[in-house]
């Protein structure tokens, strides 16, 4: 079986009682087959407890105060200190470790949603490098798994990599070139014309294709008006989805306000400029975002043959928390330190991928909404 994860991935420490948001609440904890045997089988006093605390009908660990039963006071697991490590679920045991399965390869990077995983994404300065081992397992088959189609995605994505990593090209410029790119190469997937994907990718290769596609997306620019209006629609999409905590709603709205309904187009305009000159040290932070998004994500589109939407989304997640970031920035008297910003990338990330019926509902509306189309994309990027 070979593994492929970022370089940082073996640096990752729990903050354990230290974290300020503990993964073991807000979400239903669901335990595997294999843990479940276990716990039925557990011996003594905490055996009792364990088998009393579980909800056996749906595999979680029951909750108490949206906690999990087996948190303590410290913020430390019960179990862990009472069984041992090796007595943890599957669940407890990866996370914040995000898992991407396909034949015989798995993908294993950090999830956003942890605080101490996101400060590593975004504190990675340098462009990232991924790595690969192999470790003995069985051979996997996967039904109906379209080897050829996977291959091409990982071409795909490579090219996608040396996109968002060329530091030459402005951030939002090299957002465009990931959405304007897509949208061509899903049409050959759609058209099951994978044998023009290498002559795509060798002209886009070609110093002359960033010529023209500054060309074409000068009709997006300069049209502060309609970005702001582009990023707001994109913005209220959210409250779509489900909450797992109101804090995060209650912010939402009180910095929409302050972003969107109180300047007028030409505050909206000046407090860009001045966001992006007072971070332009840090868009290395909002690539990493990107890298974050297509490495987790792109390759899934083996399973649906989705890949546009895809990118769409790694875009939008990460023009969104840019513009959570530019709301609490303006919102705090025109400063945001590093940590703030880590703190509203974790929490973003918190809502939006670890329920999955918001998972669901934002690859929807990426495959389906109507401001979720490419020309409308490139405003809310380029205007």
């Amino acid at each position: 079986m070979e593994y492929t994860y970022p370089e940082y991935l073996y640096d990752f420490q729990c903050e354990a009682s230290d974290c300020k948001d503990t993964c073991c609440v807000g979400w239903n904890i669901m335990i595997d087959p294999v843990s479940l045997k276990k716990y039925k089988k557990y011996p003594g006093f905490f055996g009792n407890r364990l088998r009393n605390s579980i909800d056996w009908e749906n595999e979680a660990f029951d909750q108490y105060n949206g906690r999990c039963v087996f948190l303590n006071e410290e913020n430390l697991c019960d179990i862990y200190t009472e069984a041992g490590e090796d007595m943890l679920c599957k669940a407890c045991t990866r996370y914040p470790r995000h898992y991407e399965e396909y034949e015989n390869l798995r993908e294993i990077s950090l999830s956003l949603s942890c605080p101490a995983a996101a400060r590593m994404i975004l504190g990675h300065k340098e462009k990232l490098n991924f790595l690969n081992e192999y470790r003995e397992t069985p051979e996997e088959e996967y039904e109906q798994f379209d080897f050829f189609l996977f291959t091409k995605l990982n071409e795909i994505r490579d090219y996608f990599y040396e996109v968002i990593q060329n530091r030459e090209l402005s951030l939002e410029f090299r957002m465009s070139l990931l959405l304007s790119t897509a949208h061509d190469l899903q049409e050959r997937i759609n058209r099951e014309q994978l044998h023009e994907v290498d002559d795509l990718l060798s002209r886009y290769a070609r110093p002359a294709f960033l010529k023209t596609a500054e060309r074409k997306f000068a009709e997006f620019r300069n049209n502060v008006q309609e970005k702001r209006i582009q990023c707001w629609k994109l913005w209220r999409k959210l409250y779509r989805l489900e909450v797992l905590n109101q804090g995060w709603r209650d912010d939402l709205k009180k910095r929409e306000q302050c972003l969107y309904e109180g300047p007028s187009s030409e505050d909206y305009e000046e407090v860009c400029r001045a966001f992006g000159e007072a971070y332009k040290e840090t868009d290395y932070e909002y690539e990493q975002l990107l890298m974050y998004y297509i490495f987790c994500y792109l390759c899934g589109a083996v399973y649906d043959g989705d890949m546009f939407s895809k990118v769409k989304l790694a875009v939008v997640h990460t023009l969104l928390i840019r513009e959570i970031h530019m709301a609490a920035w303006l919102e705090n008297e025109r400063e945001l330190s590093f940590d703030d910003r880590v703190e509203l990338a974790h929490r973003y990330a918190r809502e939006t991928e670890h329920l999955d019926p918001n998972m669901e509902a934002m690859e929807d509306m990426a495959a389906e909404d109507e401001d979720f189309r490419l020309g409308k994309l490139l405003t809310a990027v380029l205007g």
